[in-house]
Order: structure tokens, then sequence, then C-alpha cells
């Protein structure tokens, strides 16, 4: 199989679609900002590297050691907010047209209060348009033009394409990226950063939710390859807690909409019905700017806002505006999926403010797990809007090649910041060397 990300680009992102949450089951950052139903959305960050790693592809790793939690400290770089507000509140212009569309289409009708809804991208832009690396820029400069949103990065990779087509605008995979501690610079090419001790849901620095690095261990990546067996009809009773240790608890099968309803053959994992139903809504969308709503299914595909599923589901406990609650957690290529039955309806469901954990975690300093040392990253590199110009890339190193979404393979020991060891034998089938990303020149 061609070593690529599943959805990566043929077949995961679409102009004309949107998808995103509100933050009633997200884990905010420190400096508060509104949000839907009442709680409140912020920012979290984080920048570091470890030493040189060789990943010899093979096997079926199995994870090992201990995932440590969350260094409950802020951010330590400040980004002027002419780059970077969360919550929407810069009033940042939209870097192109295709991503106001793209915006407008699911979250204008919220925004006007036309449905009451969770947000698929946010109530407006985090920041500008920003060059980030990406090696296949068709114009040779090795640069895309990406904007942020509370709960996902848009990406334009050929600004010269029919923006009218399908996958002219896409959508990161922030989920993947936090994980696996890999930062994509290419279509295929990744290069080494940490993962990321922010969590997935619950409230800012909550010491009880899972983080993304604990989901290391079940889930599809760079760091290993943890494909599950069909199990259509059966519940999603397993657990996880902070540190990556899953067990299951009986009772949750009493739960409506925990029953699997959907097995991805692509990543081999499971998805229940709440889920299922979520990403497959109908409801008022605005496919013009300026236009008239009409009812239609939200997202098309049914993956193009979350990608493929890359774990199972989970129950966690996370504090939620300080309350402990019991969230069910779902890691996507793209987005984190969370249940948490006694929200009120429109808002049980929703995606993570993953737009602004990993906004934090490249720029900022934030998630810097048990043992890490923060490092200095590079600054965000603003653009034109509407305008992908030539600049200063955002990752320095050289890249390696990822395996696919379902197909990793890691042999050896491939140790991540932090105390998790990633670990499994078998034949290798191709080497890898990748070399980590040292403090970025700016």
């Amino acid at each position: 199989m061609d070593k690529r990300w599943i959805t990566s680009f043929a077949a995961a992102s679409v102009a004309t679609v949107a998808f995103g949450a509100a933050a009633l089951a997200q884990s905010p950052g420190p400096s508060p900002s509104p949000s839907v139903g009442g709680a409140t959305t912020t920012t979290t960050a984080a920048t570091t590297a470890v030493g040189t790693t060789t990943a010899v592809t093979t096997g079926t790793p199995q994870a090992s050691g201990t995932v440590t939690g969350t260094v409950p400290v802020f951010p330590t770089v400040v980004v002027p907010t002419s780059i970077y507000q969360a919550g929407g509140t810069g009033n940042f212009p939209f870097a192109n047209a295709a991503f106001q569309r793209v915006w407008t289409r699911t979250d204008r009708p919220v925004a006007d209060g036309k449905v009451s809804r969770t947000w698929f991208w946010g109530p407006g832009t985090n920041s500008p348009g920003l060059l980030e690396q990406y090696k296949e820029d068709p114009q040779g400069r090795g640069l895309r033009l990406v904007q942020y949103f509370d709960k996902s990065r848009m990406e334009l990779n050929n600004p010269s394409a029919d923006a009218s087509q399908p996958f002219f605008v896409t959508n990161g995979l922030l989920t993947v990226e936090l994980i696996s501690g890999f930062i994509q610079v290419g279509e295929k090419d990744f290069t080494q950063f940490r993962p990321a001790c922010i969590p997935m849901s619950g409230d800012f620095g909550d010491s009880n939710a899972p983080t993304y690095f604990a989901f290391q261990g079940v889930s599809n990546t760079q760091a290993g390859d943890h494909p599950a067996a069909d199990r259509t009809n059966q519940n999603a009773t397993e657990t996880i807690d902070k540190s990556g240790k899953t067990g299951t608890d009986a009772s949750k099968v009493n739960i409506p909409g925990v029953k699997l309803v959907h097995f991805e053959a692509q990543t081999k994992h499971n998805i229940p019905q709440v889920f299922w139903d979520f990403l497959n809504s109908s409801g008022p969308v605005q496919n013009t700017v300026g236009g008239a709503t009409t009812n239609e299914q939200l997202i098309v595909p049914w993956f193009f806002a979350s990608g493929l599923p890359i774990s199972e589901p989970y129950w966690a406990k996370a504090r939620i505006r300080g309350v402990i609650t019991d969230v069910l957690i779902q890691a996507f290529e793209r987005r984190a999926l969370t249940y948490v039955p006694t929200n009120q309806k429109g808002f049980q469901v929703e995606m993570a403010n993953i737009g602004q954990h990993y906004f934090d975690w490249r720029y900022r300093n934030y998630g810097i797990c048990t043992g890490g040392v923060p490092g200095t990253p590079t600054a965000p590199v603003p653009a034109p809007t509407g305008t992908q110009l030539a600049g200063t890339p955002q990752v320095t190193g050289t890249p390696g090649t990822p395996a696919a979404t379902g197909t990793v393979r890691t042999t050896g020991t491939v140790v991540s910041t932090g105390t998790a060891v990633a670990t499994s034998t078998g034949q290798p089938t191709s080497q890898v060397t990748i070399t980590p990303l040292g403090t970025p020149v700016p």
C-alpha cells in the first residue's frame, strides 16, 4: 500500500462543506473567549524536540511504558493578537474566498442565530492567513496558505487549481500530529516534533481527562498502528484514563447511542451510533455568502471534516465546568469527537477545539509532557489575505516518509518526549530515518 494518509487529499476535503463544534465538552485554554452554550473556549500550546530516531516499518507495535499527565502551565510564548486570537474574536478576514465559502456553509447559520447547534469550525477565524511548509507546493516555494479556527485548520495546497472542485480546500491532520508528535510538511512527509500532553476534553489544565499523548497507544499514527476487529452491533464500553490505560465499564451499555454501527475497513476502527449519526446529519446550510439557507447533508462526504477514525471510542472522565463528567472520546484523523449524554440537545456530540490545541502546541510552548524541555518555536508567518507567497517555512529538519493510516508499522524502540515508549517486533519492510525538529529557525 502506498504509504500516505488514506484521506489526505484524494478523498478527504470538499470546498463546499464544513464541520465543527462548540466548546461545551472541550478543553479551553488560559484566556477566556466566548462560546456556545455558556462555556468558554481559549487556547493551549507547546514546542520542543528530542534526539534522532530511526523508525523501521514492520510488525504491529504495542505501546509500553506510562504516559504521564499534562504539565499545567500556560503557554510560554506570546503571539501578538494581530496573529492569533482564540474564539474567533480577532475579526481576521478570510485568507481566501474558498475558506469563507466552507465556513459560511455550516457556521454562518449558527452565527446568525438561524439554527442552534454546535460550531463546525468556530465563531470566526482565529488567525489571518499563515504560511506553513508544504513540500508539494506547485509553485516550488515549499509553502501553502493555512488559516486557523477553534475546531480546525483550513489549507490551500494549490491556489491555481479549480476552486469549484472537491478537495480544493483541505482540512489538516491535526489529531494525527498531536497524538504522534510528528508535524506534516508534505503529502507523505512528516518531521518529528513531540506529542501533545493537552487534554482532549474538559476544562483547561484538567488532570482527569486523557491527553492526545494518552491516545498514542490506541491510535493509528506514525508512533504505531493499533487496529481493532469489526465489532458491529456491540457496544462502546471501553475506557481510557489520563495515563492511556484502558479498561471496560459494563454500565455504559445502557447509554443511548453507544452501539457500534460502522466499521471503517481502511483504518480498522468502529464508529458508534451517536458519532455516525452526527457525521451524516442534515440541517440548514448556506451555500453562498449572503445566500438563503436550505436543508442538506452537513458533510459531503461524511469524513471531510473528521477524516477516518484512527482509534476506537473510549469513555473517560473529564472536568467540565468544574464537574467530573463521563465523556465518550474518539480520535479521527482530523478531529476528535466527544459525546456528553448530559449536554443539551444539539451539543451532546461535539468536536474538540483542536485548532486551538494545535496552534498552541506548535507555536506557543503548551502541552509539554512530563520530562519535556521547552524550546523556542518558530513564529507564525503571516501571508497577505488570499495570497500564498514565498516566506520562511515553519518547520526545519529533514522530513521522513510516514506510513499510511491503518498500516503504520514500527519496530525497535521509538521514544517520544515524555515517558511513553512504543515497541514491536517483526520483519522490516522498509526503513525511514527521521531527523527530529530542533530549535526552529525563525
